[in-house]
Formats: C-alpha cells, structure tokens, sequence
C-alpha cells in the first residue's frame, strides 16, 4: 500500500473545507417555548385564587344580607379587595376559556366609556321585580351590572353604606350585591373548570396535543398568545389605567377615569397587575439561556421597583408636577420590561406575536 504524503492529504482536507463552504447552511432549530409548565404554575394557581375569593365573597354577601348592619359592610368591602386583586392579577389572559360566554367583559366591564354601569345599576335598582336577580337571568343582563365595577359602587360610592343597611332600597340593594358576587363565583368557576388538569379540559387538550376546536385548534400557536397576551398586559396598564388618568399635564389630569378610584385602589390595580406580568415574565425566562435570562429578570426587577412605589392614589398623584413624573418615570420601566417579550424572548424563540386585546381601541 502506497504511503500518502502528508502535503496531499491536507491538500484534500482544504478542498473538502471549501466543499462544504458552499453548501447552504443549515439554520439550527428555534427552541421551543413551552407552555404547560407556565399554565401550571403561573396562570393556574390564579385562577385558583380567583375561584377562593371570589367564593369567599359570595359567603360574605350571604351572610350579611341575612343580618344587615353598618359594621358588617368592612367584610363585603374586604372580600372585594381580595376579589378585584385576584381578578387583576389575571386579567390580561384574553385566550382560555375566558373567551368564552363574554366572561371577560361581564368580570369587569371596564373601561365604561359610555356611563353604562351607572345608568344599568339605576335601572336594576329601580326595578322590583326579583327574577331579575335570579342566577340564569342575571347572567343573561347587561354586562355593565354583573361585575366588579357594579359591585364597587354599591359598597364605596358615597350613601353606599347606610343604603345597604337602611332604607327603600336596601333589600334590592341586598340582593343586587348578592346577585353579582354569585355570579363572579360562577364565572371563576367556568373558568378553572375549563381549564381542567393534565388529562381533561383545556390543558388536557394542550398536554395531549390534540388541542381544542373552540379554544386553540393548533396549539402549536400558544406560546405566541401568551406572549401576545404578556406584552399586552404592560400595554393594559399604560394604555388603560395610567395614560387616561393623566391626561396631558396635571391641570388636565381625570381622577375619575381611574380603575377602582371609589375603593382607593387606583393605585394597587396597577401594582398588581405588573407584579403578575412580571412573575410570568421570570416564569418565561427559566427557558431562555443565561444571558437572555438576566436581560429579562433584570427588567423585570426594575418594573417591580417601580411598581412598589407606584403612587396609591393615581388621581391624586397625576394633579401634581412631582407626581405626575414619577408616574412617567413608573411607565418607563413599565415599557422596558415589555420590550423584553419581543427581544431577547419572541426572538429567541422564534416567535412573531400577534394583537393583542388593546390593538385599535
């Protein structure tokens, strides 16, 4: 056998190096988001919550209708902060079963753009007539009277209180607030059950990869939704909660267009909802490599920062210079931590989001 000269081999080693130069390359695989385990650990768990409180909260109405008296209204008004705070913690999940039967909307009909709550509530408390009120039918009304916003102005809207104890209307009244917590409790109840475990519902649907006509057919598209749904949630809290309130200076600023402004949670509204977005931001981010990873908690961190100090009373914050800039200065972070969804995360992942809920209003 002929010995081959060193000079020969590492003469074919090059042109086999300039062969495969051109070639096409081949692109290496996105990896792949997964979302089983942030709807087991993320989105469900809230639900759960949603589904205590909002429990919890129709107890409480039953209880205190029984036995009317001035004292009792500081539990109703207890149960709807934990209630509003479960629903706000999740609120910006526009897929799910959530879509279904206009439950969203009926939740919390919020923004009322039009005084439809004020002018429906009017008209429910006018009228006698107690079928009205029944479960079936009452799901059936005007979404502007079934939620937690209908709910907030029969306990904090000024004579609220005394209303509810004494009075023409306060047996209506009584019954109105009953009405609506039972039929929070049972829309969070649609909704978890919906959702099922691992081998039913929703999820059971996701797991096996089968997917779900009415909910997602392909649910190789989930991943985008919730990314869709995540960016939206920081744009929810811009678009809808702080930019209206602020208005163009504090001389301009609206008090009254603030979410829960009548309870004095204008200002927890929007920590709640960003401390939740960004717990499923970091919930996201133990996908992503090491890099990407502190780029995203990093900006995560800042939104909490600012979250935490974010003013309590958002109204009343937006009346001054001082306030209105650190509200501006809030928003920025706010901004910063929803950049991270499209890059490093959408990107890594391969990932083109869609619109979101907010797109066009």
């Amino acid at each position: 056998m002929t010995q081959q000269r060193p000079f020969a081999l590492a003469r074919r080693a090059v042109l086999a190096g300039a062969v495969l130069a051109l070639l096409p390359a081949v692109p290496a695989a996105a990896a792949s988001l997964d979302p089983v385990p942030l709807i087991e650990t993320w989105l469900l768990p809230r639900y759960d919550a949603l589904v205590a409180s909002t429990g919890a909260q129709k107890e409480a109405w039953g209880a205190f209708c029984a036995k009317p008296d001035a004292a009792g209204v500081a539990a109703l008004k207890d149960a709807y902060g934990k209630a509003a705070d479960a629903w706000t913690a999740v609120e910006f999940i526009t897929f799910g079963p959530v879509t279904l039967s206009l439950r969203a909307d009926r939740f919390s009909f919020f923004p009322d753009r039009r005084n439809a709550i004020a002018r429906a509530m009017a008209d429910m408390i006018g009228d006698g007539d107690a079928d009205r009120l029944a479960p079936a039918r009452f799901a059936q009304a005007s979404a502007a009277v079934q939620g937690l916003p209908a709910l907030e102005r029969l306990l904090f809207e000024d004579g609220a209180q005394a209303a509810l104890v004494s009075g023409d209307e306060a047996a209506r009244r009584c019954a109105f607030g009953i009405a609506i917590a039972g039929n929070l409790a049972a829309i969070a109840s649609d909704i978890r059950t919906g959702w099922g475990d691992r081998a039913s519902g929703a999820l059971g649907a996701i797991v096996s990869g089968k997917g779900d006509p009415a909910l997602f057919a392909d649910v190789g598209a989930l991943p985008g939704l919730i990314l869709t749904d995540l960016s939206g949630a920081f744009q929810r809290v811009t678009d809808t909660r702080i930019m209206p309130v602020l208005g163009s200076g504090p001389a301009e600023a609206k008090p009254a267009l603030a979410d829960n402004w009548r309870s004095g949670r204008s200002g927890r509204v929007v920590r709640t909802m960003i401390e939740s977005a960004d717990a499923l931001l970091k919930a996201i981010a133990l996908q992503l490599p090491n890099r990407p990873q502190f780029v995203v908690n990093k900006a995560a961190a800042a939104a909490d920062q600012a979250a935490a100090a974010f003013p309590a009373d958002l109204g009343a914050a937006a009346q001054t210079a001082s306030g209105a800039a650190a509200i501006q200065a809030a928003v920025k972070a706010f901004k910063g931590a929803q950049i991270t969804v499209y890059k490093p995360i959408a990107s890594y992942f391969g990932i083109s989001l869609g619109f979101n809920a907010l797109d066009g209003d």
